[in-house]
């Protein structure tokens, strides 16, 4: 009778494909990481976030959001509430329901002293909360009663 290859061969070899398949999606996957601060863990750290892709969670400044439709150019002062201020500057739309005192995560580069950013992407807080149609709305009423109370 022969002898295949013994146990701890086996072990072995399978031990060393894990250490590879984990070590190269560690190595591959760290450019894809973004890392989520708030405002004021952002502004304390910007010095080591200096060319890196961060998102950053707080609230758009009352009075502070300035668009150029011609220039597609949007700026605004996201805050912490608690007195940590970062400008931002994006160029393109802004989501639809982007306002002043809502949330927004920016996603982009903080400048070395904090007081800046750079943002690639805005995004906004849905609201969770659900109006039922009223009269004025009677045709979607009727719609949505036909697609919810089937006969």
């Amino acid at each position: 009778m022969k002898k295949g290859l013994p146990l701890k061969w086996i072990i072995g070899g399978a031990v060393l494909v894990l250490a590879i398949i984990a070590a190269s999606s560690l190595k591959f996957g760290e450019g894809s990481v973004v890392y989520f601060y708030t405002p004021d863990e952002a502004f304390a750290k910007a010095a080591e976030l200096d060319n890196k892709i961060i998102k950053v969670g707080g609230m758009v400044k009352a009075g502070s959001v300035m668009w150029k439709a011609e220039d597609v150019h949007l700026s605004f002062v996201m805050t912490d509430m608690k007195g940590v201020d970062i400008q931002v500057e994006h160029n393109g739309v802004p989501p639809d329901m982007f306002k002043e005192n809502s949330g927004v995560v920016v996603e982009g580069r903080i400048t070395p002293n904090g007081q800046s950013m750079t943002a690639q992407k805005l995004m906004v807080k849905h609201s969770e909360e659900y109006k039922a149609p009223d009269a004025q709305h009677s045709a979607n009423k009727e719609m949505l009663e036909k697609s919810i109370f089937k006969d």
